[in-house]
């Protein structure tokens, strides 16, 4: 992403107004959520600093996951695909996968052992990261540089950066239920 992900929230002098202070500082307080942080559930009311910045660094990569695979999703549905093999054994070439009906069609047609190769490149990745950055202190910052130093400017984009993932998630699950249960979502596929 191009911008610094949330700052981990402040620690502050006591619990009981501390959290709620914490809460106030963190991006994603807009207008579509009542300019409050959206917790319908009260959650955060019994959270510390250390579990505000694990759901929010979970928030973000959620956020960050769901804009990846709609793009995924329309580069699939567009028919674009790569060239040679997705697989040998058995012989699945990416052609026969943007073939298929839908983007999930074409996803199943991934081998087992693809799956799991997958699973342990991301789970690596998770563990790698986890160790460097963890979600506990880091709130999804993985110490890439701010585009910005105005700090208005850097709270308008990690806005935009929440914004944007949260509607991507409920993009993605929308492009899957049209899939899975046609008639689902309105107007899809336009």
């Amino acid at each position: 992403m191009g911008f610094q992900a949330a700052a981990p929230l402040r620690t502050a002098p006591s619990r009981s107004t501390g959290v709620s202070m914490a809460i106030e500082d963190m991006a994603g307080i807009s207008t579509e959520v009542g300019k409050v942080v959206w917790d319908p559930l009260k959650l955060s009311a019994n959270m510390d600093e250390s579990n505000l910045n694990l759901i929010r660094a979970a928030e973000l990569k959620h956020c960050r996951v769901a804009m990846l695979a709609t793009v995924g999703w329309a580069w699939t549905a567009t028919g674009t695909h790569f060239n040679g093999m997705l697989s040998n054994h058995p012989p699945v070439s990416f052609a026969d996968a943007a073939a298929a009906a839908n983007p999930l069609a074409a996803a199943a047609m991934v081998p087992g052992a693809g799956i799991w190769q997958m699973i342990l490149a991301i789970g690596s990745l998770e563990v790698y990261w986890e160790n460097k950055y963890p979600s506990n202190e880091c709130a999804g910052n993985f110490g890439v540089p701010a585009v910005t130093q105005d700090p208005a400017e850097l709270r308008k984009l990690q806005d935009a950066e929440l914004k944007n993932g949260r509607l991507a998630m409920l993009g993605i699950i929308s492009f899957a239920c049209a899939i899975g249960i046609p008639g689902s979502i309105p107007l899809y596929p336009f």
